[in-house]
């Protein structure tokens, strides 16, 4: 382990990559092993960071991922079941949202309509929105709505909960951990424009330029800049997008620097598609049955609009004490601004031709994250055991308001043919404190890990903790919490197979019970969350395996009658889940490239027996791309399969399975000595009409139509 955990130490956001840049034998290294991996057409060599995990074969997934606290660790030291997607992956793809990138991911399932204002999914069978993403490693930084993936190199999934590695995230989810590594100035000049066509009508420019200045190449620059605007999304609904984003890095001889800022804006103009729910309320009966799903692209709220705001930065300084210690510190924060349709794209369906009450909401929602973090990392040995120590203490604060004008199921319309609502005037905003929702959270945690090396690194033992403290101001809200956790990779045959396991929590906020409880004012401990898992790891040939078994107890709240007059809110519910994974990335053959992975999940409500809604049992996702003979050209697909699943927390309506084949071709060649690359790619061939997947509890959305990109790219 003395190897690794050196390259842990020092293989830092900045440090190789810069220290690449400058020292000519680690650029000329660097550029040889890229040209002897790539073909020579490609303009992809230059692309690769050097602080950063190798890619693996085939480019789409890497070797190795950053862990929070453990530091950057490769896939097959890692003591958890995680991936890392490369901006190829993105690339191949013409992704321009993060949604775009997951979809290759196994344990996902998107709980919002593509394209919707909003991001949300569902990670190994528990639920994660876009404000929870991590950026770098800090929660609090990405954009509240929807992730732009253009200014990111890397995406980082972790499975399952883990409030060690990174602390809590904004809105508590226990899903996992997805990390938006940013782009970095590179030891060779980047001048790249990316111009993007989609279907229906959208267009979009996307300028990506880095360089390295002074004798040293010390001072790095990198910015990214998109502008899209164009029909995408329902039939007749405009969309815009904006990004800017500027990191800049600095290399000295003991230290390293970076700073990084963003601002994204989304609009939408004209309409969304919604979500349908069959079952209704006693006030509103529902048709009680599943109908055939509308169009992907049928348009329900023509006439509305929404733009969402999203503005960050994050600082972050490391320090060389001597060969084995290193300080740093991090700090940042973001703003976000959201007015107009926002969520709330939702029906009641209570005929069968389709007959729909429909709700539409103005929405003016904001928010304010906060972020710091500062901590030590060392290595040592303590006779012939090695040690790998990261202490770190966080902070995360976050302040929420919420003012919405809604017309509540107030209007009758078709959901196979829709009619334009009156959309609600803009809400007054009031502040944060006198909010219609409002919500403040401030996270406070201390952590510590050492990953520890017996019998020459054929294991390592990771044992650690993080303290938190959770206090909500606006309901007096004050608790702590201890969350442990151990972990260990055994190599008994040496580096090709791991065995892993793992016992990690993952830690939600309580609450002060409110009225009409017995036990009204009483301050509910923190929810935890518990995962066991156990699993191996394979490298055959060019291919690496991951294979995991697990299992997640996760509490919740749930009302108790004890004989009295009120009942009492427990803690004392819980929700089950036991799921079996394969993920796999790399090389079948020398032209053949494989991504992909199955995943099963059981996920029941222990108090009820009930199945959990929106948990299908099975999801696949299989890619293989193609380097044909033909120099540049390679070409590709993938099967993405979803099980059926319940639509409501009673079980009492069931989505049927379905399954959508995507295609993908890229060509790179030079007009005499400026580097090309062309993309294409379609997403639902078939133009296939089926339920996607779960919103809440009840509610169903349809799948996206068939959508094709094109785009190209020339390297300057």
């Amino acid at each position: 382990m003395n190897a690794n955990i050196r390259r842990r130490l020092r293989l830092t956001p900045i440090a190789l990559a810069l220290t690449a840049a400058g020292t000519n034998t680690l650029a000329q290294t660097a550029s040889t092993q890229n040209e002897a991996a790539l073909p020579t057409v490609t303009v992809r060599s230059k692309y690769e960071r050097e602080d950063l995990p190798n890619r693996a074969p085939g480019n789409k997934a890497a070797s190795g991922a950053r862990l929070g606290i453990l530091g950057a660790t490769s896939i097959m030291e890692a003591p958890v079941h995680v991936n890392a997607y490369t901006r190829e992956l993105a690339e191949d793809w013409s992704a321009l949202t993060l949604q775009d990138v997951l979809e290759n991911e196994s344990a996902v399932v998107f709980t919002t309509n593509k394209n919707h204002m909003l991001q949300n999914f569902n990670l190994r069978g528990l639920d994660m929105g876009a404000i929870d993403i991590a950026t770098n490693g800090l929660y609090g930084i990405a954009p509240a709505n929807s992730v732009p993936v253009e200014m990111f190199e890397r995406i980082e999934v972790l499975r399952g909960p883990n409030v060690l590695l990174s602390g809590m995230p904004p809105a508590s989810s226990v899903a996992g951990t997805v990390n938006m590594v940013t782009k970095r100035a590179l030891a060779q000049p980047i001048a790249d424009l990316t111009v993007t066509y989609g279907s229906h009508s959208y267009f979009q420019a996307h300028a990506d330029v880095g360089k390295r200045f002074g004798d040293e190449k010390r001072l790095g620059l990198r910015f990214n800049g998109v502008y899209g605007d164009g029909e995408m999304g329902a039939k007749d609904e405009s969309q815009k997008r904006q990004v800017g984003a500027l990191a800049l890095d600095y290399l000295g001889d003991n230290a390293r620097f970076s700073l990084d800022l963003y601002n994204s804006v989304n609009k939408i103009d004209n309409g969304s598609p919604g979500m349908f729910n069959f079952l209704g309320t006693s006030a509103i009966p529902g048709v009680g049955r599943l109908l055939d799903p509308p169009k992907g692209d049928t348009n329900m709220f023509r006439g509305t609009h929404g733009k969402y705001d999203n503005s960050g930065v994050l600082a972050r300084a490391e320090f060389d004490f001597n060969q084995n210690w290193q300080g740093y510190a991090a700090a940042g924060g973001s703003s976000s601004e959201g007015q107009g349709l926002m969520f709330g794209t939702r029906a009641f369906v209570t005929g069968a031709d389709g007959t729909t009450r429909g709700a539409i909401y103005n929405v003016d929602t904001r928010s304010q994250r906060r972020t710091a973090e500062a901590g030590v990392i060392g290595k040592f040995d303590t006779g012939s055991i090695k040690h790998r120590l990261q202490l770190s203490a966080n902070v995360l604060r976050i302040t929420e308001g919420t003012n919405n004008n809604a017309c509540n199921y107030c209007y009758t319309t078709n959901m196979y043919d829709p009619v334009t609502p009156v959309f609600p005037p803009a809400p007054e905003w009031t502040g944060y404190g006198s909010a219609r929702v409002a919500t403040k959270n401030n996270f406070r945690s201390l952590a510590v890990a050492d990953t520890m090396g017996f019998a020459g690194d054929t294991v390592l033992l990771t044992i650690g903790g993080r303290h938190q403290t959770v206090k909500m101001p606006y309901s007096s809200y004050s608790e702590s919490r201890f969350s442990p956790m151990i972990a260990g990779v055994l190599q008994p045959w040496g580096d090709k197979v791991s065995l892993f396991g793992n016992y990690t929590e993952g830690l939600e906020p309580g609450q002060v019970v409110g009225l009409g409880y017995a036990n009204e004012g009483q301050a509910l401990a923190p929810k935890v969350t518990k995962q066991v898992e156990l699993g191996v790891k394979l490298q055959t040939g060019e291919l690496t395996h991951t294979i995991s078994a697990y299992e997640i107890k996760r509490p919740s709240f749930i009302s108790v009658n004890n004989g009295g007059t009120l009942p009492t809110l427990t803690g004392d519910g819980e929700q089950r889940l036991r799921g079996l994974e394969w993920s796999t990335y790399g090389n079948l053959t020398k032209e053949l490239a494989l991504l992909g992975g199955i995943t099963h999940i059981k996920s029941e409500q222990r108090n009820t027996g009930r199945d959990t809604y929106g948990t299908p049992e099975w999801r696949a996702r299989i890619g293989l791309d193609w380097q044909t003979p033909v120099q540049g050209l390679k070409v590709g697909g993938r099967m993405i399969y979803t099980g059926s699943q319940w639509s409501d927390s009673g079980n009492k309506l069931r989505v049927p399975s379905w399954n959508r084949f995507d295609l993908n071709t890229s060509y790179a060649t030079k007009f005499g000595n400026t580097p090309v690359r062309f993309n294409a790619s379609v997403e639902n061939v078939t133009d296939k009409k089926y339920w996607i997947g779960i919103f809440g509890d009840g509610f169903v959305m349809p799948g996206a139509p068939r959508t094709f990109k094109l785009s190209a790219t020339v390297s300057f």
